[in-house]
């Protein structure tokens, strides 16, 4: 066992004289240490006697293994005024050890068993490559043993043996045993240990440098791999879900995109700035998402939170940053890792989407026929608004009142009508659409990768291949992902790095308006009993690719008779296979680093990236395709004095393709120094300082549209566009002039920027127990106003933290494993890149008349133009105790951002109403806990719980911004709001009651919108439009947020699972829509009925027609009122995954080093507070829309190591 003899003198003395200690310190020559003299009188005294005598009367301190003592030999000796180096000559001669005199540290080592052997000589390193002073080297076979040097150095004098083994140990690290062969010993050895498990041996990663949590007062968390992969994840974004306190997610309720991620709340009111965290991936910024990186090639993820951890990025750090580490080579020699997992997503449950049957529907629709009948004279009058073939007024009509019009017409009989209604009655088209369009989703995806370790290089490969089919038939994606990464030792002072990264993905997906459940009414059918397809004569569809509205009943007949015209039947399984556009995205990243020592401690390091991306589109509509039948049909024209039709769309299909790219690079210099110097090694300084370069380049898309085409001959027909997209054509079938659209519509958009960047950072530790730090950059971009004053303004932080887990004072306290206290201040920025300090206009030529062309300003000049900032201060603390049973992390924050980009109101005499500028402010207060607690831990089993809490508020401080009505504020809570307010407020009119099915509320000075009279009738509907009428019920972005994640293992097993939770928000209820007649909520069977004693308001079916354009108004108030506004506390199951590892016996008689197989459940319970199966994930909060509910997710994963 080791020993470290105490410090004296006594702690109260100690702490009082720190700062002159410090002073006085580095006034000192080291070397005049060692002249110390020293007088010591013993008679047969032990040696340990001897070493507390020399630690109590001159501070020396005495690092050795309690065995050497055992077989000491007492000492005898009188000496007066002698160097501290004679008299440890004399101390200990003739004894069992030999001693090394480091500054005020004596080192105590067993001499070498026989002197004829060979000298073994080496470095010890930790992982970033810092030398470890004081490591105790042990040789296993002789007991020799010795320690290495201030500088990590050690020697020790070996016998021969063919083969020896070392141990290595230290009070911070974990013991290591190495063999080494004679080969080996002829050279130097280099050993790295690993840190012992401790919150503050974790390692922060900035991107500009790498740095022990016990040096950084920093507030941020990482991710390990291990943390990463405990479940099957379905890309990075979900593989950080509940592990970040704070950082949350804007659910897309669609998911028709990604979600956005949020660290510490929205710190913006600007869309161009956006909300995203800056990502950073091996140390460079990128504009790549999170989505974009294959979880397999990472190593870790490190969230910076507060300014002194991210404000380095100066003008892009904001929003936080997110660091993302990828792989490198491990151990020695070549390893081998395989994946296969497998993904399968049921269909979404329709149920709680809370539909009307159909035979509801039914009935409804007919009271709506019976209803809009009752305005006309006759049937015939009524349909004669609806038009026909030529009337120039043409409207769709359902299959219901084709039915009433056909029995007016004597073509069916009363009977006829009815018992295809009944027949109707039992249709469901809504289940044959999701047994036969919709699929369940699934995935196949496969990982290979390869990693090889030197002394001389370190190289990682991995190749990712992705496929899988969506919801909808036809619908499918592929992706390729290569990532290639290699370092080299050139020499013993400089190091390379190369890699790439490459992504080529392929998507198809079909045409976005046949995936509606509603396309066709619910008494349809796509299939007949025997599976044969039913063609619709019509349907409620336009063509999206030309002219051409949706028709009716009785112009679908006359268009079937017409043979110079197109059928307009339709099957939706038919149409799937139609159009279907194929997206390809490329995205290729290359990367290069050199990194050179110039003299202990300091380094230069330059390092360069390239990115492109490259997305392209294309769509192919076949001439007998739906889309351009109706298109073909619209652009048929009719001359009636010569009986002639002309088909101005030309025989062919459709060609549309599109393509835009994307290059960027960053270009960085830096120097580095990290050194540990002074007389005990107690002083630790790290600093850099740097330039950085970087370019952002989007250049003008590129698009053709074809006519005519044909995809064997690959020609296309020339058309006269002038004539039929700008002065159209008189269509035979809709009776006007219709106009065939074509791309230049547009303006064209180039996009060029530059930015420039000088910044420094210093960090100091004191005795590994105080740290300060501080950091400056300046950014220059081409964004930014021509006004000095904010051209040149700094983004800055200083930082301090404690250590208190190392004090003398805690020496003792078993229980207590690390203790850490933090405070941070500092200013980070934000880029609006859309704007410009620049005058811009808009060179446009008149579409009727070419020739004519004109300037259209778009935004006025802004010399003040400046990036937004975000003052954070930050306060936090890190401990574990118990043996690191149980640790936190805790951090208190507040951010307050100021010169927020927001539109202001302009005189109208000055050319514009409205302009962009820097004047707005927003606060986020909020606090985070991360505490993970291992409670069981025996042989085989343990269990550990990880919850992870944050709470956020915000506040709008400034806004100078737009006004506008109450409608405003409640519709658009992101661009209008209140000074005082949460920002995304949640904003409602009061209900006041309902009288004869008609609600009614109050405006801004307390009264009713509606008079009634004495029947209930409301004689006057007044709008409201004052935002003083609004009240504030609360904020649509959660307040807490958090995950609680279990994990079990029991020998070769394990379970883990993770529930999410979000709450202090809230949403609107669905509530009916009652300004129209287009109908489908469950909730249409609660309507108001006469004498009926309920609280549900009619419908606009129920609404006298003289009071009918009221509806409108009186649905927005009803269905964003305080009413209807609930809370969208929820809580999940997010995962659930169990796993078992091969035993390694078994794997290696198959020739692998590891074989773990993972079967997981996603999405497998919720709980919401809102109740009636509202999911506000998959829900629209602030519109009170239901979404199709997140499904379950089934998971097989499959991971090999060779």
């Amino acid at each position: 066992m080791s020993y470290l003899t105490p410090k004296r003198p006594v702690f109260l003395r100690k702490y009082l004289s720190l700062v002159a200690g410090i002073a006085l310190m580095s006034m000192i020559d080291p070397y005049e240490l060692h002249a110390q003299q020293v007088q010591l009188n013993f008679k047969n005294a032990e040696v340990k006697e001897v070493i507390t005598s020399l630690s109590d009367r001159y501070g020396y301190e005495f690092v050795f293994d309690g065995n050497l003592l055992k077989s000491a030999r007492p000492i005898s000796v009188n000496l007066k005024l002698s160097s501290v180096e004679d008299a440890l000559s004399i101390l200990f001669k003739d004894q069992p050890f030999s001693y090394r005199l480091e500054n005020k540290r004596i080192i105590l080592y067993r001499k070498a068993a026989s002197t004829t052997g060979q000298l073994v000589r080496g470095k010890v390193i930790d992982s970033l490559g810092h030398t470890i002073p004081g490591v105790s080297i042990h040789n296993l076979q002789d007991n020799s043993q010795t320690m290495s040097s201030g500088d990590g150095d050690f020697e020790l004098n070996v016998a021969s043996f063919a083969d020896i083994q070392l141990s290595f140990s230290h009070v911070s690290f974990n013991e290591k045993v190495m063999r080494f062969s004679p080969e080996q010993m002829a050279r130097p050895v280099r050993v790295m240990l690993s840190a012992k498990e401790s919150m503050l041996n974790e390692i922060m990663i900035t991107g500009y440098q790498r740095i022990s949590k016990e040096r950084s007062p920093g507030a941020y968390t990482m991710v390990n791999n291990d943390q990463l992969n405990k479940q099957i994840n379905v890309d990075l974004v979900s593989a950080l879900e509940g592990q970040v306190a704070g950082l949350t997610y804007i659910k897309n309720p669609t998911r028709s995109d990604a979600d956005k991620p949020i660290l510490r709340g929205i710190g913006t009111y600007s869309n161009s700035v956006t909300t995203n965290p800056l990502i950073v991936v091996d140390d460079l910024p990128t504009e790549l998402t999170l989505s974009d990186i294959n979880p397999y090639d990472v190593e870790s993820v490190t969230v910076l939170k507060d300014a002194t951890a991210a404000s380095i990025y100066g003008a892009r750090a904001a929003n936080g940053v997110i660091v993302v580490t990828t792989k490198r080579g491990k151990g020695q020699g070549v390893a081998v890792n395989f994946n296969v997992d497998q993904f399968i997503t049921q269909k979404p449950d329709i149920a709680k989407m809370h539909y009307a049957s159909t035979s509801d529907l039914i009935d409804y629709e007919i009271d709506v026929y019976n209803k809009e009948r009752s305005r006309y004279a006759n049937t015939e009058s009524l349909f004669n608004y609806y038009g026909r073939l030529g009337s120039g007024s043409l409207k769709y009509y359902s299959p219901l009142y084709d039915l009433f019009r056909k029995e007016s017409t004597g073509a069916i009989s009363l009977q006829e009508r009815e018992a295809t209604i009944n027949t109707w009655r039992n249709n469901d088209y809504i289940k044959e659409f999701t047994d036969n369009v919709w699929q369940n989703e699934s995935r196949q995806r496969y990982n290979a990768s390869i990693s090889q370790n030197s002394s001389k290089s370190n190289t990682f490969v991995s190749f990712n291949y992705d496929k899988g089919k969506g919801l909808v038939r036809h619908e499918k994606n592929e992706k390729f992902n290569l990532y290639l990464k290699s370092s080299f030792n050139v020499t013993k002072w400089l190091n390379a790095t190369v890699g790439l990264n490459g992504t080529y993905g392929v998507n198809k997906q079909t045409d976005g308006v046949y995936n509606d459940l509603f396309l066709q009414p619910r008494y349809t059918r796509i299939k007949d009993e025997n599976g044969n397809l039913v063609y619709a004569p019509y349907v409620d569809l336009s063509s999206s690719v030309g002219p051409g509205s949706a028709i009716n009943g009785e112009t679908a007949q006359q268009i079937a008779a017409n043979p110079n015209l197109k059928s307009t039947a339709f099957n939706v399984l038919e149409a799937l296979g139609e159009g279907i556009e194929s997206n390809k995205n490329l995205s290729l990243r290359a990367f290069t680093a050199l990194r050179a020592t110039i003299y202990k401690g300091l380094s230069f390091q330059t390092q360069f990236s390239y990115e492109l991306g490259q997305t392209s589109r294309e769509s192919f509509y076949d001439e007998d395709n739906y889309m351009m039948r109706v298109a073909s049909n619209a652009m048929v024209s009719y001359n009636a004095a010569t009986g002639v039709y002309t088909k101005n769309l030309p025989a062919g299909g459709r060609y549309y393709q599109f393509e835009s790219k994307r290059y960027n690079y960053t270009f960085r210099n830096q120097f580095n120094y990290d050194n540990t110097f002074g007389q005990y090694g107690q002083h630790q300084l790290t600093a850099l300082a740097g330039f950085e370069m970087r370019q952002s380049h989007t250049p003008r898309p590129i698009q053709q549209l074809l006519v005519g085409y044909n995809p064997v001959t690959l020609t296309s027909t020339t058309i006269d566009w002038a004539t039929l997209s700008k002065t159209g054509i008189s269509s035979y079938i809709y009776g006007g002039n219709v106009r065939l659209g074509d791309l230049n519509g547009g303006a064209q958009k180039e996009t060029l920027h530059r930015y420039t960047s000088l910044y420094a950072n210093a960090g100091y530790t004191y005795n590994n127990r105080y740290n300060l730090t501080g950091s400056i950059r300046v950014d220059q971009a081409d964004l930014f106003g021509v006004d000095p004053k904010f051209r040149y303004r700094p983004l800055w932080s200083v930082g301090a933290g404690w250590n208190v887990s190392n004090e003398d004072f805690m020496k003792n306290s078993d229980w207590l494993n690390s203790l850490k206290l933090r405070a941070t201040y500092g200013i980070t920025g934000n880029v609006d890149q859309e704007s410009s300090s620049y005058g811009t206009a808009t060179w446009k030529s008149d579409k009727l008349f070419p020739y004519l062309q004109y300037l259209e300003q778009k935004s006025l000049p802004n010399p003040m133009l400046r990036w937004e900032k975000t003052a954070t201060t930050n306060f936090g603390v890190d401990f574990s105790i118990l043996d690191n049973r149980l640790s936190a992390t805790i951090d208190a924050y507040n951010r307050y951002s100021s010169d927020l980009l927001i539109s202001a109101i302009l005189d109208p005499t000055v050319g514009a109403n409205s302009r962009v500028i820097n004047n707005g402010a927003l606060r986020n207060r909020g606090i985070e806990f991360n505490i993970n607690g291992v409670w069981l831990k025996k042989k085989d089993l343990t269990a550990s719980t990880q919850l992870v809490f944050s709470f956020n508020k915000n506040k709008v401080e400034k806004v100078n911004g737009l006004t506008s009505t109450a409608q405003s504020y409640v519709g658009s809570p992101s661009n209008y709001f209140f000074e005082g307010n949460s920002y995304n407020s949640i904003m409602a009119y009061r209900y006041a009651g309902m009288v004869n099915g008609y609600p009614y509320f109050l405006d801004q000075n307390g009264e009713s919108n509606i008079v009634f009279d004495e029947n209930g009738t409301p004689t006057k509907i007044n709008d409201i439009n004052s935002p003083d009428a609004l009240v504030n019920l609360g904020t649509l972005f959660p307040k807490y947020t958090g995950s609680i994640n279990q994990r079990l293992r029991y020998k070769a097993f394990d379970l883990s699972a993770m529930f999410v939770f979000s709450g202090g928000h809230k949403l609107r209820k669905d509530a009916i829509d009652f300004a129209s007649d287009k109908l489908t909520n469950a909730g249409l069977v609660n309507r108001w009925a006469e004498g009926a004693d309920n609280d549900y308001p009619r419908l606009l079916v129920d609404y006298p027609d003289k009071l009918r354009t009221y509806a409108g108004n009186l649905s927005t108030l009803w269905r964003y009122s305080d009413q209807q506004i609930v809370s969208a506390d929820y809580i999940k199951l997010r995962n659930i995954a169990v796993g078992y590892q091969l035993p390694k016996q078994l794997a290696h008689k198959a020739g692998m080093q590891n074989v773990r197989l993972t079967a997981q459940v996603n999405n497998l319970w919720t709980w919401s507070a809102a109740g009636n199966d509202i999911d506000p994930e998959s829900y629209s909060l602030n519109s009170g829309t239901r979404n199709l509910p997140l499904a379950k997710s089934f998971l097989m994963g499959l991971a090999l190591t060779f």
